[in-house]
């Protein structure tokens, strides 16, 4: 047991940097301290000011996802190459936390008259994104839009239509325009006999809305795809398995940000008894390709720039003003990027090679003619390759006694 209630932050990079930390709230909770009661401060800061913190239930069925989620805003300094000098301590204190406050991330479920949602706004005072939860938003026979975001409004200006937005046009907007699509996951095919590898189409087929979150660092929601039927190798056994899975998507809008955080991951479980093992887990999580797309109406674009050989970025902007862009950032490599896709200079589309979870970043610029693809490659440093990281602070007396059991082990 810790011997305070400290977490022990670290900084990977090699200069002063602030941000977000995220923790597995399970590790915090040998504090016993309640997320309604949940007061966090920086030791640095003599006023004990509660940092910006929340506790976000990520998955109802699965609490080890929970998630401890606070931001530094004060700038914290490299850790030591040996990492015996941590950046900053944080100490987790009962009270009472800071009431909501103007600006911050909050977002809306709609529901339809049958009660069933249709879509959530995700608000912060940089960002307003409609996210749709079906396949026709209009009730008409286009039903492609399920899993986008189909409204992307920067500064109160939409992005994914941005020559009208810039005149003032609301009316007339490119009725395609969406980003974020999950157009197809793709699974391993079974391992005998040898099979392609199984592609489940996800655009035309409606997400239930699991979970939401709100509170001082971002608005979060998790959404599930509607189940399909899965016949492929068990990831613990490797022998075929019959399961029913879905794709999870948790996305979250942080204060202040021009961008949107992704996570992903596939949950599978036995369709019937004979599918199940015996001691092995019930919910199993799979590995992963996934195919993105987006219709945004760019005009004239730069190259994408893409940096290689680490693709696990990339971003495009327009030549002509307001010089709208989109970046994507990602821990998966990506395998491609099609553009125009079929031919269409609006569409774009990008293939992730496959894993067992993703993290994706989609960010969106206006006003910058040139370097645009930079701000991309940095944030995708800061957020995804080298976050800042967090963990329980140990005494050197109990990190000594964990050590010795390691190496009993």
């Amino acid at each position: 047991m810790p011997s305070l209630n400290l977490l022990t932050v670290f900084n990977p990079s090699n200069y002063w940097r602030s941000g977000y930390v995220s923790v597995p709230w399970q590790i915090a909770q040998q504090f016993h301290i309640s997320p309604t009661e949940l007061v966090l401060s920086d030791l640095r800061d003599l006023t004990h000011r509660s940092l910006n913190a929340q506790v976000d239930r990520i998955d109802p069925d699965d609490p080890s996802r929970d998630t401890l989620v606070f931001q530094l805003a004060k700038p914290v300094p490299p850790v030591s190459e040996d990492e015996m000098l941590a950046s900053a301590f944080v100490r987790l204190d009962r009270g009472q936390p800071m009431p909501s406050g103007i600006g911050e991330p909050y977002l809306e479920v709609v529901r339809g008259s049958d009660g069933r949602e249709r879509g959530v706004r995700l608000v912060n005072n940089r960002l307003i994104v409609w996210f749709n939860l079906i396949p026709a938003p209009e009730d008409n026979q286009r039903n492609w839009f399920s899993g986008a975001a189909t409204s992307v409004q920067l500064d109160h200006q939409e992005i994914l239509d941005p020559f009208l937005a810039a005149m003032g046009e609301w009316l007339g907007q490119d009725p395609e325009k969406r980003c974020m699509q999950v157009s197809e996951i793709q699974l391993p095919g079974p391992t005998y006999p040898k099979a392609p590898d199984y592609q489940v189409s996800l655009f035309n087929h409606a997400y239930r809305l699991v979970s939401q979150n709100s509170g001082p660092v971002r608005a979060t929601i998790t959404i599930a795809s509607e189940p399909f039927d899965y016949m492929g190798p068990d990831p613990v056994t490797g022998h075929n398995r019959h399961l029913i899975c879905e794709l999870y998507r948790v996305i979250s809008l942080y204060a202040g940000a021009d961008y949107l955080v992704e996570e992903l991951y596939v949950k599978g479980k036995p369709k019937a008894e004979e599918d199940r093992i015996v001691d092995g887990p019930e919910i199993v999580n799979l590995n992963f390709g996934l195919h993105y797309f987006a219709h945004i109406n760019m005009e004239q674009t730069q190259d994408i720039e893409q940096i290689f050989p680490i693709p696990d970025w990339f971003a495009v902007g327009s030549t002509a003003p307001p010089y709208a862009a989109y970046g994507l950032a990602t821990n998966l490599h990506i395998e491609s990027v099609s553009h125009p896709h079929e031919g269409k200079q609006s569409c774009f589309a990008w293939q992730l090679l496959p894993g067992k979870s993703a993290k994706c970043l989609h960010m969106f610029m206006r006003g910058q003619p040139e370097g645009f693809d930079a701000t991309v490659g940095h944030t995708w440093y800061e957020l995804i390759y080298k976050p800042l990281k967090a963990e329980v602070y140990q005494d050197t007396e109990t990190k000594t006694q964990v050590s010795d059991r390691l190496v009993t082990v």
